[in-house]
C-alpha cells in the first residue's frame, strides 16, 4: 500500500534548506531568521518530506539513519515549534530590503571575492606585519590618550571621535558585508549595542549555511580593513612632519589601535573575537547558552529558560561551562570601565558644557557646542537601553535571533 502523501507538509518542508555543518546538521528559514541545528537522522527526514511529503516514509528513514525506532509525529511537531514549517512571511521582501547598505549593493559576489583571495588576504598579513614593525621600532607613532584630544576645544575632540567611529564603524562593517557576499551569504546592516557601547552591526545569520572553514575571512574581515587604514595612517605620519594634519592621523591611529585591542578584549561581548572562537569550537549558539548558564549559577531560570538550555547543544554547554568565567569577567570589565572611564568622561564633558551654557551668549558657537554635547551625553546614555528594548520586540516577533 502507498504511504499517503500530504503536499501542503511538502510544500512547507520545500521551503527549509538544509545544510552540514561538519558535527551536525543545520534546518534553515533564512526569511524568517530561524536556523536548528540537529543530527543526521532529522535532516534526512526533511529531505524526506521534501522529496515525497510522506510521513510515514520520511519516519522510516530517519529511522534507518539513526539505527532505531523514531518519532515521525514528534519530529514533526519540533520542526513546527520551531518555526520551521511556517508559512512564508507576507513582509519577506520588505525583510530582504532592509539593512541593506546600498552604495555597495552593486558589487558582484565575483568582485567581492577578488577582496578576500589569496592576493587579498596577504596584503591583509603585510599590513598588520608593517604596523607591529612601526610600532616596535618608532616609539613616537605609539597612541596614546593624549591624542583624543586632537581638535582645539574638548567639545569639537568628542565630535572629531564621534566623526572617526562613523566613518571607521561603516567601513569595518562594509567589510564584513562584502567578505559575506564574496561566499554567498546576505546581510543585514543595523546600529545595535554591546553593553553600554553603541555599535554598527553585520547580521551575518545565514553564514551557519556555510561550511564553517570557509567562515573565517568574513569574521576577520572587518580588523584586515582596520590593519589596513591603520598601517596607511602610521605610514603617513612616519613620512610627513609634525603638522596639525599629524594630530589627525595621530588621533586615527588611536582610534583604530583601540577599535582592534577592543574586538580581541571584547570576546564575551559577540565582538569578532567572539564569532572566530564560537566558529573554532564548533558551538551554535555558545552566547545565548553560556548567559543561560551563567544566570542559572547565580539566579534562577524560569521555566522557558530551563527548557531552552536543556534544548541546547551538548558541545554549547560543555564549553559554555568554562566560557562562563570569561563572559562574566567580560562583564566585570566593562563596569569597571563605565565607572572609571566612560561616567568620569561624560562627567568632565557634562561639567564643561555646563560651564558654556551658564557662561557663554546663546548666539556663541560655545553655546551651541555645550548644546551638541550634552544631546551626545544624552545619546550615549540613553541608546543603549532603547536598543536592547527594541531588539528584545524584535525577538519576540522572531524578526531578531
Amino acid at each position: 500500500m502507498a504511504a499517503s502523501v500530504d503536499e501542503d507538509l511538502r510544500e512547507r518542508a520545500a521551503l527549509v534548506t538544509v545544510a552540514f555543518d561538519g558535527e551536525a546538521w543545520i534546518l534553515g528559514r533564512p526569511e524568517l531568521g530561524v536556523f536548528v541545528a540537529v543530527p543526521e537522522p532529522g535532516a534526512v527526514f526533511v529531505t524526506t518530506l521534501q522529496r515525497t511529503g510522506s510521513l510515514a516514509e520520511a519516519t522510516e528513514r530517519a529511522g534507518q539513519v539513526a539505527g532505531e525506532d523514531v518519532d515521525g509525529a514528534d519530529l514533526l511537531e519540533g520542526l513546527t515549534a520551531a518555526g520551521l514549517l511556517d508559512p512564508p512571511a507576507e513582509t519577506a521582501g520588505d525583510l530582504a530590503g532592509r539593512g541593506r547598505i546600498r552604495w555597495i549593493e552593486g558589487v558582484s559576489p565575483r568582485v567581492a571575492a577578488r577582496l578576500f583571495g589569496r592576493v587579498g588576504w596577504f596584503c591583509y598579513a603585510a599590513a598588520a606585519v608593517a604596523v607591529v614593525t612601526l610600532l616596535v621600532l618608532r616609539p613616537p607613532l605609539r597612541p596614546s590618550w593624549e591624542d583624543a584630544w586632537f581638535l582645539p576645544s574638548p567639545g569639537s575632540s568628542v565630535f572629531g571621535w564621534l566623526l572617526l567611529a562613523v566613518l571607521f564603524g561603516a567601513l569595518h562593517e562594509a567589510w564584513h558585508w562584502l567578505a559575506g557576499r564574496a561566499v554567498g551569504v546576505p546581510a543585514i546592516f543595523r546600529v545595535s549595542y554591546r553593553g553600554i557601547y553603541i555599535v554598527f552591526e553585520t547580521d551575518l545569520t545565514q553564514i551557519v549555511t556555510v561550511p564553517r572553514h570557509r567562515r573565517y575571512g568574513v569574521y576577520l574581515a572587518g580588523m584586515a580593513v582596520d590593519t589596513v587604514v591603520l598601517a596607511v595612517t602610521l605610514a603617513l605620519r612616519a613620512l610627513t612632519p609634525p603638522t596639525a594634519v599629524d594630530d589627525v592621523l595621530a588621533a586615527v591611529v588611536l582610534f583604530l589601535s583601540y577599535t582592534i585591542v577592543w574586538q580581541w578584549a571584547a570576546l564575551p561581548l559577540r565582538s569578532d573575537s567572539y564569532a572566530l572562537l564560537a566558529n573554532a569550537l564548533r558551538c551554535h549558539n555558545l552566547y545565548r547558552t553560556t548567559w543561560l548558564t551563567a544566570k542559572a549559577r547565580l539566579f534562577r531560570l524560569t521555566d522557558a529558560e530551563t527548557a531552552e538550555l536543556a534544548g541546547a547543544g551538548e558541545r554549547d554547554r560543555q564549553v559554555a561551562r568554562w566560557f562562563m568565567l570569561l563572559y562574566l569577567a567580560g562583564v566585570v570589565a566593562m563596569g569597571w570601565t563605565l565607572v572609571t572611564v566612560v561616567l568620569p568622561l561624560l562627567s568632565s564633558l557634562g561639567g564643561w558644557a555646563v560651564t558654556q551654557l551658564g557662561g557663554g551668549a546663546i548666539d556663541s558657537a560655545q553655546f551651541w557646542e555645550a548644546v551638541a554635547v550634552v544631546l551626545y551625553i544624552a545619546v550615549q546614555v540613553g541608546l543603549p537601553p532603547l536598543l536592547a528594548l527594541r531588539e528584545r520586540r524584535l525577538r519576540r516577533a522572531r524578526r531578531l535571533l
